[in-house]
């Protein structure tokens, strides 16, 4: 695997042959969420992880105030430095919000899309006001209570009795730097309503989502299937919000599935 920066933003190029498929992951985690999909994909595509804006590896900047745009940028920055002209591309919750903007900013560079437990929304008051306490518990030395009361709403019930998948996501959680956590958030909060423009995305896309996701509910993927020009859609029974760490066989045979018809 060759790991690189590009404008701070560390970059896994795992090496593999074929089409290139680059994999966004889930706030407050890193690249390492998607390691059973590197390692199923990579002996048939060019397999591309990296640790978005503020978090895992990418957490040496010169500033924290960004805001969704930027992390746009730096999917686009990534994608003209590894001169990949297009590719297919998977983003699970906040992956899938830099995606969803990413395929309405530059369509031409996507092959396909894959969208995990995430949802075209912006956030809604409420929404917010969680935000700006979890910013305020974590800049208040609280980031361990965070943690705990965050790992619940990312994985099921059955992930959460399951040690290996508990612990992962604990510690990925636990790693991350709490100026890049709260950054993060603030961008998330402030992103645009892709309610609207969906209608114009016509790239092929699978949409997937665990029933027991809590933080975006399975309503919300329901709508993007139905109003995506090109969508299929995938439910994964007895997985929350990290479908793909929590299934992850059934998550990749999901998108081998798809990735093979389009």
């Amino acid at each position: 695997m060759n790991t690189f920066k590009v404008n701070g933003i560390h970059v896994n190029d795992h090496g593999g042959k074929g089409e290139p498929l680059i994999f966004i992951h889930a706030y407050p985690l890193c690249s390492r969420m998607w390691d059973k999909q590197a390692e199923y994909f990579n002996d048939r595509f060019r397999v591309i992880t990296y640790d978005i804006r503020g978090l895992g590896y990418s957490n040496e900047l010169e500033s924290y105030l960004f805001t969704m745009e930027d992390l746009v940028d730096d999917l686009e920055n990534i994608l003209n430095h590894m001169k990949l002209d297009k590719v297919n591309a998977c983003g699970l919750s906040v992956g899938g919000y830099i995606l969803l903007r990413s395929a309405e900013r530059m369509p031409e560079r996507f092959s396909s899309l894959i969208l995990a437990d995430t949802k075209a929304e912006s956030d809604d008051h409420d929404s917010m006001l969680n935000r700006s306490a979890g910013i305020k518990k974590i800049r208040s030395g609280m980031k361990d209570e965070f943690i705990e009361a965050m790992l619940p709403k990312l994985i099921s019930n059955e992930g959460f009795n399951n040690p290996e998948i508990n612990n992962k996501v604990r510690e990925m959680m636990g790693w991350m730097d709490v100026n890049g956590m709260c950054s993060v958030m603030i961008a998330i909060a402030t992103r645009t309503n892709l309610i609207n423009r969906l209608k114009n995305i016509s790239i092929p896309s699978l949409v997937i989502v665990g029933k027991e996701d809590a933080l975006t509910p399975v309503i919300h993927s329901f709508y993007l299937k139905e109003n995506l020009r090109n969508a299929k859609y995938h439910l994964i029974k007895n997985a929350g919000h990290i479908s793909n760490m929590e299934k992850p066989e059934e998550f990749n045979k999901a998108l081998e599935e798809f990735l093979l018809s389009v």
